[in-house]
């Protein structure tokens, strides 16, 4: 595909954190691209805004991509990032993105339990699943972001633990 046609998720740029591409840059010049970016119909990235950056670095002017057709680009987004290494932050800015998506797609009340095919739906345990994280971890870090925030910039520099700042 034309990298002029693809264009980034802005939710990405809402969730992670920008990150240092020169490593990539390298490995993508010397062994070529590995893993084709994951696009939508309409040329929106789903997976790979890295390996996006770097090519365009790069100065390719095509690039391969595997076109999905997803329900929800944001729920997408974040399960194609699932084993990504995260900062804490990013962490949780997934669960307020998903928990939001969650929300809007099963819905409350009696037409919840529908949409769910009768299946009950512990949010905060579905968050920790499609988040890899345990939920015990997701608790304490909402609730550090809730009550101290600037200790979840220590977290992410490694200068006090989840349970330490918790």
């Amino acid at each position: 595909m034309k990298i002029s046609v693809i264009t980034a998720n802005p939710t990405n740029d809402e969730i992670y954190d920008k990150t240092d591409l020169s490593s990539l840059v390298g490995s993508i010049d010397q062994n070529g691209l590995l893993e084709p970016i994951v696009v939508t119909k309409t040329g929106t990235i789903i997976s790979g805004h890295r390996r996006f950056a770097a090519v365009k670095e790069l100065g390719w002017e095509d690039v391969d991509v595997r076109i999905v057709d997803v329900e929800n680009e944001v729920i997408a987004l974040i399960e194609h990032n699932r084993y990504r290494t995260k900062s804490e932050k990013d962490v949780l800015r997934e669960s307020r993105f998903l928990e939001k998506e969650l929300r809007a797609q099963i819905g409350r009340g009696r037409n919840a339990t529908k949409n769910r095919e009768g299946k009950n739906l512990k949010l905060d345990l579905e968050l920790a699943k499609r988040l890899n994280v345990g939920t015990t971890k997701l608790k304490q870090l909402r609730s550090i972001e809730n009550y101290q925030p600037q200790l979840i910039e220590d977290i992410d520099e490694k200068k006090i633990s989840v349970s330490a700042a918790y």
